[in-house]
């Protein structure tokens, strides 16, 4: 893959809401480009545009299972702030996942947003587990009691 091509998907990913057809023809690209191993999927997680959070989030259905969950850590990179476009759309989507997946990449993720002193993060992290419309958070109560002690230890109320 040239690095033009790679220019040319981040630029696509860029642009403002993209046509669910254009979406899912870029998704094939991104995947056939996987497969050959031309492009690592990581290196288009970057959040530089809403635009590009919003249509790799849109377009998660379309990619394999596998490819999100090895992924999952820096795809957790959208929940630093939830206004980001795209952050509400993976929202849904990791909702859906298997908690063996999603429990230890957020233990991982608030680890790291601690580690990095990022309370905005941490905060929007604990919306998602506590939020009652998911319902998981029977499933993350060590995790959610991190962020809160952490959160209580900044004068940050939740």
């Amino acid at each position: 893959m040239t690095g033009n091509d790679i220019v040319e998907i981040k630029r696509l990913l860029d642009e403002d809401s993209l046509y669910i057809h254009s979406l899912i023809d870029l998704a094939f690209v991104i995947k056939k480009k996987l497969k050959d191993k031309s492009l690592e999927f990581s290196s288009l997680i970057e959040p530089k545009s809403g635009h590009q959070w919003e249509n790799i989030a849109m377009m998660l259905p379309y990619l394999s299972k596998k490819l999100i969950e090895e992924n999952i850590d820096r795809l957790l990179e959208g929940f630093m702030d939830l206004n980001w476009q795209g952050s509400r759309v993976l929202y849904a989507y990791l909702a859906e996942m298997d908690i063996e997946i999603l429990k230890p990449a957020f233990s991982r993720t608030i680890d790291q947003a601690i580690k990095i002193n990022d309370s905005e993060w941490v905060y929007f992290l604990l919306i998602f587990m506590k939020d009652e419309r998911i319902d998981l958070s029977h499933c993350f109560d060590a995790e959610i009691q991190d962020c809160l002690k952490y959160l209580q230890d900044r004068g940050i109320e939740f």
